[in-house]
């Protein structure tokens, strides 16, 4: 009895646990480290927007040395900010496109209480101030992004999609970790880009490393299966890649760049 109660009582100490605290395993902001100057050496322009449900979202657009084919929309993964993931995205300055990323809220200079509808109205929000002032406008999402991106392409049509080491969602990640918890009740980010990506009505491309221990192969795949029939969805399967080296692989960059300019 005294085992039983034991194990009853750390089982409640993690469901407590994990149902208080859910948001700062998930987004993984360091908020106090992540603002200040940029290792930024493009052109760039820092931007605030106000959006609904009272968040401040800043963001920062960054200019290729020659003149620009559109916009490349990025929305990065959940640990660090822009100070972090701004070297990042730079170099798809390479491309030759303007390259916006924002911080979500409670990132780096962004500000705001966290719920995943009012996070993709903050996308979707930002997306449409910048979106009208090009013709080509191509939404990139990074692991946790790729949710925020899938939902924004369904919404809002972009020219084209790219995500990068996505997951079938983040309520079938969260199962796998912690099969024990009841994840479909107390998980508050489901994520659910397995419902919406059969929605997204322009070209996709995927990518994703056989050797991710973040979000495995299998998660990425399992979400290209639902639209893997489609003649405009691609998926690009980076042999020994991890979670955060994808860049390192010169396949990564001629599909990339492949599929920007068809």
């Amino acid at each position: 009895m005294v085992i039983l109660a034991y194990i009853v009582g750390l089982y409640a100490l993690i469901f407590l646990l994990y149902t208080l605290f859910q948001e700062q395993i998930i987004f993984r902001s360091n908020r106090r480290k992540q603002q200040g100057k940029y290792r930024i050496s493009a052109r760039f322009e820092e931007l605030q927007y106000d959006t609904p449900h009272g968040g401040s979202i800043h963001g920062v657009l960054m200019h290729p040395k020659e003149e620009s084919k559109g916009l490349i929309f990025y929305l990065h993964g959940n640990t660090g900010s822009i100070k972090r993931w701004g070297v990042v995205a730079q170099e798809l300055l390479d491309l030759g496109f303007d390259v916006f990323i924002m911080d979500y809220r409670g990132y780096g200079k962004s500000k705001g209480r966290k719920s995943e509808r009012v996070m993709h109205s903050d996308a979707r929000h930002v997306y449409q101030q910048l979106a009208p002032n090009y013709d080509y406008n191509v939404v990139y999402g990074r692991s946790l992004g790729a949710a925020f991106a899938v939902r924004l392409a369904c919404l809002e049509k972009p020219s084209k999609l790219v995500l990068e080491t996505p997951f079938f969602s983040l309520l079938s990640l969260a199962q796998k970790i912690i099969p024990f918890l009841p994840m479909r009740a107390i998980l508050r980010f489901p994520m659910r880009s397995d419902r919406l990506i059969d929605k997204v009505e322009c070209p996709i491309i995927i990518f994703h490393g056989t050797k991710d221990r973040i979000v495995p192969y299998a998660s990425g795949f399992r979400l290209y299966s639902v639209v893997k029939d489609r003649e405009d969805v691609e998926m690009v399967t980076i042999q020994g890649a991890t979670h955060n080296n994808l860049n390192a692989y010169p396949t990564f960059w001629e599909k990339l760049k492949l599929f920007l300019q068809s």
